[in-house]
């Protein structure tokens, strides 16, 4: 009865975070600034890695945490370098523009 109960709490809960990660799908998509955007999708990770957590209790499997510390190394490494990249080409973007900016000045 106990047993029962505990694993309707659990998937109550997963169902909760799987709507919590669709908002924040909702946000990714949607988000005016980029790092709305990185935000919204470190959120799904977190939720994901979650949920894989939960699941791992579910079944009483040890080895699915580990995929889970797997899915949360991978998503930080990926945030690192989607964020590196973006910072890279806005960087670029601000040097061609004051380097165009200079030689208006130049010309006036």
């Amino acid at each position: 009865m106990i047993n029962e109960l505990y694993n309707g709490f659990l998937v109550l809960a997963m169902s909760i975070m799987a709507l919590i990660a669709f908002a924040y799908l909702v946000r990714a998509i949607s988000g005016p600034k980029f790092a709305d955007r990185i935000l919204a999708v470190n959120g799904i990770q977190t939720i994901i890695i979650l949920i894989i957590c939960i699941l791992s209790i579910l079944q009483g499997e040890n080895y699915i945490v580990d995929i889970a510390l797997i899915y949360a190394m991978l998503g930080f490494v990926t945030v690192i370098i989607v964020c590196k990249a973006y910072l890279r080409s806005h960087h670029k973007d601000r040097a061609n523009d004051l380097n165009n900016l200079k030689g208006a000045v130049k010309n006036d």
